[in-house]
Parts: structure tokens; C-alpha cells; sequence
């Protein structure tokens, strides 16, 4: 999606069971990693962290290597999503992304209390022409595998089975989003949050001048 200044963005736009547009999110982290240097033609997003009411409750979209970013997913939460789509298109080779992939959406559904969608696409992209992104490596047509194995998550950790690594497939998952208020009420992560000493510590890294927190042995 794109601007009348011409600048590109990464966009998801939600739409109701009724047909109508929500609204839309833009991705707010931009990879910089081999093939996936997204940096050349997306800007970051600027709509910030936006959860959409629809009658079969409130979501949210972190898109693709969003998912990456513990903050990203944290803001979805804090504005009330119930449950959070990551749609990506993420391959085997990039930077350990699969060892990850059953990690991220996972501890996020359990540090946030919420019901999360790991969406990942399946097969291999081939174009006509070779082509390099000066990492390095010899010239190639693809991107290399897209390993799929899409998968839902529930606040108490607790997930399903994973599409197929390598064929499309349709996972319906029933959720009952009561779970989301009784693992906030059991943990207590939210009460216990300490919000203002993160935003505190956050302003102070943002200085130039800022010293990190380190403890020598021998400090007095």
C-alpha cells in the first residue's frame, strides 16, 4: 500500500464477516537479512499497535518478521487483542528463522495471555532472472524453501499440530477466549508488568549518551 508521497508499506487490511474494512496495520519491523532486505522498498509502519473488534472477538495482525520483536507482540496484548495473526512468508535459510518458528508465537500466546496464529506459506518462488543481495552468496533464481507448518497456540502454551512443512493445508482451530481472563487471573503477569520501569529504562537507552547498567567485580 502506498501514499500519494509515493512511500510503499507493508499493509494488512482487516475486513468484517459483514464486507466492511476495519482498518488496516502496517508492518512495523522491516528485515534487513539476505534476500529479505525489505529495507529497499517498505518503509516502517506507522499505525502503531491497532487490536480490531469483530464479532468473533478482538484481533490483531503482527506481521511476518514482527514476530521476532518481544515489544511487538507485548503492544497487541496491552491493547486488548484476544488473538494474534502472524502472517509470514519466512524460508528455512534465513538466519535460523525455522528453529524459531515454534518458539515465537508460542511464548507470546503464554507471556501475553492470548491466542496466537503462526501462518506461514508453503513451496519455493522462482524468477525468470538471477539476481544477489550482496551478502556474499553466488547468484540464484529462488528464495529458497518456505516451510509452512502453520500453527495455532493458546494462552496456557498449549498448541496443535502443525500444518505440513512442504503442502498447502486448511487448520480450523475453536477457541474459547474465556482462557485469555482466567491465565491473566492465575499468573498475574499484567498486574506484575512494572510498566513504568521498562518506560523509564526505555527512555534512557534512547539517550546518546546512555551507559548500560553493568556491575564489575571489582566496582565499589
Amino acid at each position: 500500500m502506498k501514499n500519494m508521497l509515493k512511500i510503499l508499506w507493508n499493509t494488512t487490511v482487516v475486513i468484517s464477516d459483514t464486507g466492511n474494512v476495519i482498518g488496516k496495520h502496517r508492518k512495523n519491523h522491516i528485515p534487513r537479512v539476505g534476500d529479505f532486505n525489505e529495507s529497499n522498498y517498505y518503509m516502517e509502519g506507522n499505525t502503531g499497535h491497532p487490536v480490531f473488534a469483530t464479532r468473533y472477538g478482538k484481533i490483531a495482525i503482527n506481521i511476518c518478521f514482527g514476530r521476532h520483536h518481544v515489544l511487538n507482540w507485548m503492544m497487541f496484548g496491552l491493547n486488548g487483542a484476544e488473538i494474534v495473526f502472524n502472517p509470514s512468508a519466512t524460508i528455512a535459510a534465513e538466519a535460523g528463522s525455522e528453529y524459531m518458528w515454534n518458539i515465537e508465537a508460542r511464548n507470546a500466546a503464554i507471556t501475553n495471555c492470548y491466542f496466537t496464529a503462526a501462518i506461514n506459506r508453503v513451496g519455493y518462488e522462482e524468477f525468470p532472472n538471477e539476481f544477489t543481495s550482496a551478502d556474499g552468496k553466488p547468484a540464484h533464481k529462488d528464495l529458497g524453501l518456505f516451510y509452512g507448518s502453520s500453527y495455532f497456540c493458546g494462552p496456557d502454551g498449549v498448541r496443535c499440530p502443525g500444518l505440513s512443512r512442504t503442502k498447502d493445508g486448511l487448520l480450523i482451530g475453536v477457541m474459547d477466549l474465556n482462557m485469555n481472563r482466567q491465565i491473566k487471573d492465575r499468573r498475574c503477569y499484567y498486574m506484575t508488568q512494572r510498566l513504568d520501569m521498562y518506560a523509564d529504562s526505555l527512555r534512557k537507552v534512547l539517550d546518546l549518551d546512555y551507559k548500560a547498567q553493568v556491575v564489575n567485580e571489582n566496582d565499589k
